[in-house]
């Protein structure tokens, strides 16, 4: 697996995490009625919720960083070649 790859495949997983966290969250928000017999518990940890996502943009960014390293590197060789 090149790095180029390797980076994508790192970027699709953040996504992934990034995609199923805020899934959780958008389908946490509903309205409460104050008076209601069974009140709606809270299905969300909004602090790992908060965590999973700035982990996930944290791994995106360095994984583009790493996209980037190494189309410089590949552009350095060409031109080292040619």
């Amino acid at each position: 697996m090149t790095a180029i790859q390797s980076a994508l495949s790192g970027m699709q997983s953040a996504d992934s995490q990034l995609d199923a966290t805020a899934s959780l969250i958008a389908n946490s928000a509903f309205p409460t009625v104050p008076d209601a017999p069974n009140p709606p518990q809270d299905r969300v940890d909004l602090s790992t919720d908060m965590v999973n996502l700035l982990q996930a943009r944290t791994n995106f960014a360095a994984d583009v960083k790493v996209a980037h390293v190494a189309d410089e590197i590949q552009k350095s060789t060409i031109s080292m070649l040619g």
